[in-house]
């Protein structure tokens, strides 16, 4: 089995690697990876040979993570499950409201390399304590629209929509969280969990581009019947709703996203919702969802397709990963027969499985530079 110091050795010296390409595009494509005469990276085609053990693919993004270090009881370091990771872009998801934003943005983010766009919080102090949103002088519209247009950062409304966090609120939170996204034309990522509010009429707010995280949870009352969409899901997915994993440490159950998956309903975006209580498992990092996925029934493609091309299509955050032939942000990865040392897989109800596949990270390519991955 390859390792990432072995990986990122022969990415560093071979004149000439084969790679499969894994883009979203409709199948892996083989191809050659080379290094030119200023030792920029570049693609170009395969030659004989036999199937490649490395992949290669933009630099993957996760849609919902919780990265507002030490300013709040959740957050970690951007870089701990950003580019050491294989994740080049990362969405903190509602750690920061309104009042709180300015720290993340001036005291957190400089001192990462890896990239970090916001969905703020409704709930203008964030996840300082997690009732943001259970009183309505907790929510400020105003101010909260006033946020989103002087900082370009953030790229949606992140609202939490379930019966242990809006208390008596109900709904309102996250008719608050449309009226300021839809002032903003940014979209609104809702996390649904146990009601109240019901999820049905939860799903019913919801407008075309707007993001339901979570999607997979197996508590009770929630989207799916036996892998077929509720009467709410089927209207929300019809007017172009999309679907966000958000593993989390209690959002994620197997049987429920391989039910759905098997029936035709696979996630737009996988996310990890990690944050401090789930980084030493269930959730681990991307890669480890990803494998889930891969686990429950999505294709390679399509799962690489969830964590790229997809995620930036929502963040509005589009950005080539290759330019006249060299690689301007990659992630390379090994798709292993065997789980990575120490690591085991459980969903978020506790039930252990052993994936037969296993999508491990062994480097990112940013800009020029070649990261690996653990460092």
């Amino acid at each position: 089995m390859l390792d990432a110091s072995s990986v990122v050795s022969d990415l560093r010296h071979a004149d000439a690697l084969p790679v499969m390409v894994v883009d979203g595009g409709p199948a892996p494509t083989p191809a050659t990876l080379t290094r030119t005469g200023s030792g920029r990276l570049v693609l170009g085609a395969a030659r004989p040979g036999g199937p490649p053990s490395l992949h290669i693919g933009p630099g993957w993004v996760d849609l919902h993570a919780h990265v507002f270090d030490g300013s709040t009881e959740i957050g970690l370091p951007p870089d701990a499950v950003g580019l050491r990771t294989g994740v080049h872009l990362l969405a903190d998801a509602g750690t920061a409201g309104e009042a709180s934003v300015r720290g993340l943005i001036d005291y957190v983010l400089p001192t990462a390399r890896t990239e970090v766009l916001i969905w703020l919080n409704i709930g203008s102090h964030g996840l300082v304590h997690l009732r943001e949103v259970s009183d309505r002088s907790f929510i400020d519209v105003g101010r909260t629209i006033a946020a989103v247009r002087a900082h370009p950062e953030i790229r949606g409304v992140k609202v939490r929509s379930s019966g242990l966090i809006v208390g008596g609120m109900g709904l309102t939170p996250l008719v608050l969280a449309k009226e300021a996204a839809r002032a903003c034309d940014i979209p609104v990522m809702v996390h649904i969990g146990e009601a109240p509010p019901a999820i049905g009429d939860v799903l019913d707010l919801l407008d075309a581009g707007d993001v339901a995280t979570h999607c997979f949870h197996g508590k009770e009352g929630g989207p799916w019947n036996d892998g077929e969409p509720i009467p709410a899901l089927s209207r929300a997915l019809e007017r172009g709703v999309l679907l966000d994993v958000g593993h989390g440490a209690a959002s994620f159950g197997l049987s429920v996203a391989a039910r759905a998956i098997a029936r035709g309903y696979r996630p737009h975006t996988i996310s990890t919702d990690v944050h401090v209580r789930n980084v030493r498992g269930p959730v681990h990092d991307l890669a480890t969802v990803m494998t889930k996925l891969l686990h429950c029934g999505m294709p390679l493609t399509d799962v690489v397709r969830a964590v790229t091309v997809a995620p930036r299509d929502v963040l509005r955050a589009p950005r080539p990963w290759l330019f006249e032939g060299g690689i301007e942000h990659a992630t390379v990865f090994t798709v292993d027969a065997t789980a990575p040392a120490g690591r085991s897989y459980r969903d978020a109800d506790g039930v252990r499985f052993s994936p037969a596949a296993h999508i491990v990270p062994r480097a990112a390519i940013s800009g020029g530079r070649l990261i690996r991955c653990g460092d």
